[in-house]
């Protein structure tokens, strides 16, 4: 009998394809994954275009070579972080994500990796089923926010400290911020577009001797007319003194001002300082969550590459 699929690696001409189902699946909230979880193709260009799909992800075709699946996986800090499985909905209950899954955790198993990482939305009944039949247990959640209009707020900044945009000097500083709240950050995108104003703004919160204590990643999505937040993070040592609240005041007051997007979103998670206290006061409503689960790897897998 003819497999109703195949699988193969990715190939620069399945991006379009990829982009699409990424975006299909983010809109229904029984299917929408973790990771991605874009809400257009721009912003799934934002977070794609600058990976090495080739060595990353596994496309699933039907037999008109159509692609009808994908996944990805990078591995950060021993840990095997998953991108989908994402089938397209005709083709779903064939075995085609777990035959992409499989593809990434074998290739984990050889390189000596030993724990895995779905994410899913908390609304989705496919991904959990899948989750369950893969052996994944509850890990940690983010929680996904939008405000959709213009609450004028003012930053609180305590005494010194002040908000400033990155720039080339603080480049340094900046990222190790980041790596310290996110270990394995990569920058948002191309580095040149860093000190570009258009679409992006990298606000910091800066200490009385320069030291960089917080930063703030702004983006807008002139496809759409979306504003998105990213990778709010504070230095541990500077914790607790409202720097959080100042960062995203900053952040949204550019992205009102210079833009005007119909919407800002933002995600952020319980253990790095989300709460409903810091989003609601400034016009941001609680939209889904995003549940993550992980996995120990088995010593050896056989994937069904069929």
């Amino acid at each position: 009998m003819t497999a109703p699929f195949r699988i193969r690696r990715y190939e620069p001409a399945d991006f379009p394809a990829l982009a699409a189902l990424a975006v299909e699946a983010s809109a229904a909230p029984e299917t929408a994954c973790g990771q991605p979880d874009v809400a257009s193709v721009a912003e799934f260009e934002v977070d794609y275009a600058h990976r090495p799909l080739e060595e990353e992800a596994w496309v699933a075709l039907d037999q008109g070579g159509v692609v009808v699946g994908f996944t990805a996986g990078q591995t950060r800090n021993g840990v095997l972080m998953v991108d989908g499985p994402i089938v397209a909905p005709g083709a779903r209950r064939q075995g085609i994500g777990r035959a992409l899954y499989q593809c990434l955790e074998a290739e984990a198993v050889e390189a000596g990796v030993e724990l895995v990482e779905v994410g899913v939305r908390s609304t989705n009944t496919v991904g959990d089923a899948f989750l369950s039949a893969i052996g994944c247990g509850k890990h940690r959640e983010i929680y996904v926010y939008e405000a959709h209009a213009r609450v004028r707020a003012e930053p609180q900044i305590p005494a010194g400290y002040h908000i400033e945009d990155l720039k080339p000097r603080t480049l340094l500083p900046f990222l190790m911020v980041m790596h310290e709240c996110f270990p394995g950050y990569r920058l948002p995108s191309t580095p040149q577009r860093l000190f570009e104003p258009e679409r992006m703004k990298i606000v910091l919160a800066v200490d009385a001797t320069g030291r960089v204590a917080g930063a703030l990643t702004a983006f807008y999505y002139p496809e759409d007319g979306h504003g998105y937040l990213y990778h709010l993070g504070v230095s541990e040592a500077h914790r607790g003194k409202g720097l959080a609240r100042g960062l995203i005041v900053a952040a949204c007051d550019w992205l009102w001002d210079t833009h005007r997007p119909h919407l800002i979103g933002a995600s952020t998670s319980i253990e790095l300082g989300a709460r409903q206290r810091l989003f609601h006061p400034l016009g941001f409503a609680l939209q889904y969550a995003l549940r993550y689960a992980r996995k120990p790897l088995a010593a050896q897998v056989t994937p069904e590459t069929a």
